[in-house]
């Protein structure tokens, strides 16, 4: 019985002491959010073979860093799922909006799947058309420190509609709707 427990403190010991600190993801993070401090925590997994991770010493790397995947809380981080920047599919780049309240919905969130609609400038008849100009996701958010109340979006749009939505966001004729959070 003494040589069993004593086996068993050798091996309990042996595999505490290949024991490694990574980082994992403490809050669920969207594709294209950049990680934060926050985000991240240090996990101590059983040292091994064949498992892609990142070191908690790195931490200071990551932060800063873009998503390329959506991270789960509670999931370790492999370094293929981060970027220096925003990645985009083929045929898809970044256009900005400068939107007013009520041109978003409460709540957009950086990830969201929006439909973008453009108010066209009125008529003779004093009412302009919506027209639809496809569907974006919200890339980054920030909100000016002019005091006024808007909201500076950046969006990821297919490149044929970039130069509308470009100019129509800049013009303030931009609405969001969101279709997936």
């Amino acid at each position: 019985m003494l040589a069993l427990s004593a086996l068993g403190a050798v091996v309990l010991f042996s595999s505490a002491a290949d024991r490694v600190a990574v980082i994992g993801i403490d809050r669920d993070v969207e594709v294209g959010q950049k990680l934060t401090e926050a985000d991240l925590r240090e996990v101590s997994i059983a040292g091994g073979g064949g498992l892609r991770s990142i070191s908690a010493d790195d931490a200071g790397s990551v932060v800063g860093r873009t998503a390329t995947v959506r991270l789960l809380a509670g999931s370790l981080l492999n370094p293929d799922q981060i970027a220096d920047g925003p990645t985009l599919p083929e045929g898809t780049v970044i256009a900005g909006a400068v939107l007013k309240g009520g041109q978003y919905p409460v709540g957009l969130a950086i990830g969201d799947t929006v439909d973008v609609i453009e108010t066209t400038t009125p008529d003779a008849s004093g009412a302009g058309q919506p027209v639809v100009r496809g569907t974006a996701t919200v890339i980054d958010i920030a909100e000016p420190d002019d005091g006024q109340s808007q909201m500076l979006v950046s969006l990821a749009v297919p490149a044929d509609s970039a130069t509308a939505v470009s100019a129509a966001g800049a013009a303030g004729r931009l609405s969001l709707v969101v279709t997936t959070p």
